[in-house]
């Protein structure tokens, strides 16, 4: 019981956490009577703003995989007779896109939610220097295991994109061998 309490409140936390990365801060310049900006008053500047384009696709087989791997390493397979029936079998079923624009050093919190777990990402694009974007991404993703327990993986890394190239994030991690409980699609560019 005490278990299930405790996973509860962490739960909680991280949702309160999340919600909090959700909040758009309020405007910094104030005016004064006279249509005058305030002394302290924060004047906008040139930050550079980005539009994410997301897709979700949960419990993916091995084949689904290997598939989304070789489309992103953009090699080409040989042509070879294959059935459509084993060309849809290693297609994910992708839920429908999310279309957010995030500014420099702004956080974008996603979550999402499969049969088996719960993911609550949180993407901050943290430095751009010639069309390459680094993010500093943190998740939190709950798994209930084939017992029924639930399991908590926690993250914080940064990773590198290219604007305008597709790019595959795998919350739970993934490969060819085991397939994935989840993947996230994600197309950054420039807005």
């Amino acid at each position: 019981m005490r278990r299930k309490d405790l996973a509860l409140w962490a739960f909680l936390l991280v949702a309160a956490v999340w919600a909090s990365a959700q909040a758009q801060p309020a405007p910094s310049a104030t005016t004064t009577p006279e249509g005058q900006k305030a002394q302290g008053s924060v004047a906008p500047s040139n930050v550079p703003t980005f539009q994410f384009q997301l897709r979700t696709a949960f419990m993916l087989t091995p084949a689904m995989v290997g598939a989304i791997q070789s489309a992103s390493q953009h090699t080409q397979d040989s042509k070879s007779s294959s059935s459509s029936s084993t060309a849809k079998e290693s297609a994910p079923a992708w839920n429908d896109p999310i279309v957010r624009e995030v500014s420099l050093a702004a956080s974008l919190g996603i979550k999402i939610q499969g049969d088996q777990l719960i993911a609550m990402i949180i993407f901050m694009p943290v430095e751009f220097v010639k069309k390459t974007l680094t993010l500093l991404v943190q998740n939190q993703v709950y798994a209930r295991s084939a017992d029924n327990s639930i399991q908590l993986n926690t993250s914080v890394h940064t990773i590198r994109i290219t604007l305008g190239s597709v790019f595959y994030y795998y919350p739970m991690g993934g490969d060819a061998k085991q397939g994935s409980p989840a993947v996230i699609e994600i197309l950054i560019n420039q807005k």
